[in-house]
């Protein structure tokens, strides 16, 4: 299972210590530059929170094997090259779900729903970008997948 976030951060910072104390300035500039991407925010005007409705169980599964912005890429990606077509979630299926963020650039949004409204009738439906990364994460880690 992959370690808390803080947990990473903290042993980030002691291996850049050490790598300076043992003489590897090099090593320890690149450790704390890769400590700073880890803890950048990633909110930014182009990149806004995405709000995904989904399993627990799944987001879980989803954190543990990957960054959670890779992944709903992945699936957009998957979608505009036509490899993934979307289900609608079956209705009453809301037990065990919550909502959870994730983060998508605006740019990419517009094309998931550009695309979304050229092939509605190819798709029978028309989800929303959140609509899309959910069943995306169902269909890589659910527990009850949709498609």
């Amino acid at each position: 299972m992959a370690r808390p976030k803080k947990e990473r951060t903290v042993l980030l910072d002691r291996a850049a210590q050490i790598l300076d104390t043992d003489g590897h300035v090099e090593e320890a500039a690149a450790v704390r530059s890769a400590l700073a991407e880890l803890t950048r925010s990633r909110s930014r005007d182009d990149n806004p929170n995405l709000s995904v409705y989904t399993f627990r169980e799944t987001w879980t599964t989803a954190q543990q094997a990957g960054s959670i912005p890779d992944l709903v890429e992945e699936g957009f990606a998957a979608l505009l090259a036509g490899r993934f077509k979307p289900k609608p979630a079956p209705r009453g299926d809301g037990a065990g779900k919550s909502n959870f963020s994730a983060r998508a650039t605006t740019a990419r949004r517009q094309e998931v729903t550009a695309y979304i409204e050229e092939h509605a009738d190819t798709l029978g439906w028309s989800p929303s970008p959140q609509q899309v990364a959910a069943a995306w994460l169902e269909h890589r880690f659910g527990p009850r997948k949709r498609t």
